[in-house]
């Protein structure tokens, strides 16, 4: 099976939430499990139930930062040339039909954010934008509407690790 790329950054944050909530959160609704249940009949027992539900939370969270961890690759962005547009650059294109400018940041499948412009690698645009070069002229296609951008400028994204 073919690993997801992911940032860096991307990669630590998941291990970070995967570390807290294994060694920290998880340990403490446990404790909060054993009090609750000293507290007698357990089905009308709202403390018990709740941790009992944060337990339940936890392990699926966990579950799924786990499947990232194993099958993600953790790429060293500022490695990469960032001559063309890559995994990690940061692009600026214009659309030629309205003039309006945007700046997207290709990351990884698992960190998309379309409030931070950060696309996956995988997206349509992000797909389309890969290997393009400063001046280059493209056309982009989704649902049956045609777009046409410049790439402006590209640089390599400072992704800011904790």
């Amino acid at each position: 099976m073919r690993k997801e790329l992911i940032t860096q950054m991307g990669f630590k944050k998941f291990l970070d939430e995967f570390n807290n909530l294994l060694k920290i959160e998880k340990p403490y609704w446990v404790k909060e499990k054993e009090i609750a249940a000293q507290f007698g009949d357990r089905s009308e027992n709202a403390e018990y139930i709740s941790a009992k539900e944060q337990i339940r939370n936890i392990d699926k969270r966990l579950r799924f930062l786990d499947k990232i961890i194993k099958n993600t690759e953790a790429i060293k962005t500022e490695q990469l040339s960032h001559e063309k547009v890559n995994f990690g650059s940061q692009v600026t294109i214009l659309n030629l039909d309205t003039n309006e400018e945007k700046v997207y940041i290709i990351v990884g499948t698992y960190e998309t954010n379309p409030s931070e412009n950060m696309i996956s690698n995988k997206s349509p645009l992000g797909k389309v934008l890969l290997n393009k070069s400063i001046n280059e002229e493209f056309e982009f296609i989704i649902n049956n509407e045609t777009f046409v951008y410049e790439v402006l400028d590209i640089k390599k994204y400072n992704f800011k690790v904790d």
